[in-house]
């Protein structure tokens, strides 16, 4: 990101740092309740518990969604106090917050991402897991930045990380869904059983 938004000038770069520092707010917060409830998830997918692994996915769900629109809200109604807390130059104060406010549109669904990707590592779903957080940072993410730059210049290279995470976003949803569906169709193990 950083190397192609150079070629916009030293303000865009300065703009878009920042910019993502802002929208971390949210996404750090979002990772740490999916990171929170995997245990959780892994200890009913071990137990073969499937009642209280849904009861625990509504929840995380439901909490890290509403958390997820919460700060998002907050961030969009602070956006110009906290950019300024790190930039005074007038040009890449702009910058700044148009840059925050095109990154923060998925912010909601961080949340829920987060949940559904430790999901899938608690259900011992390794690769789709890695799919779908390598999508959001690499695989989807990468050729974006490219086609959104040749097309719509400097927002297009920030709106690649919102595309991305779309598009991440559904096929983690797909995936979980999948996995999911055919973990829970296997007979639940007892424990002390013999091999």
């Amino acid at each position: 990101m950083n190397a192609r938004m150079a070629a916009y000038g030293d303000m865009a770069v300065a703009g878009i740092g920042v910019a993502m520092k802002i929208v971390m707010i949210t996404g750090m917060i979002s990772m740490g309740i999916g990171q929170g409830v995997q245990p959780l998830l892994g200890y009913c997918v071990g137990s073969g518990n499937w009642k209280r692994f849904k009861a625990y996915m509504r929840f995380a769900m439901a909490f890290a969604t509403a958390l997820g629109v919460a700060l998002t809200i907050l961030c969009c109604v602070f956006t110009n106090q906290l950019v300024s807390a790190f930039l005074s130059e007038p040009a890449a104060f702009d910058y700044a917050v148009e840059f925050a406010k095109i990154l923060l549109t998925t912010g909601p669904l961080f949340g829920i991402f987060y949940v559904v990707t430790n999901a899938l590592q608690a259900m011992g779903a390794a690769l789709p897991a890695l799919i779908a957080n390598v999508s959001r940072q690499g695989l989807v993410y990468i050729p974006m930045l490219f086609i959104l730059d040749r097309f719509f210049g400097a927002d297009g290279l920030v709106w690649s990380q919102p595309v991305a995470d779309l598009i991440s976003f559904i096929v983690s949803i797909i995936m979980y869904l999948v996995v999911s569906r055919k973990a829970m169709q296997k007979p639940a193990k007892t424990v002390g059983s013999a091999a």
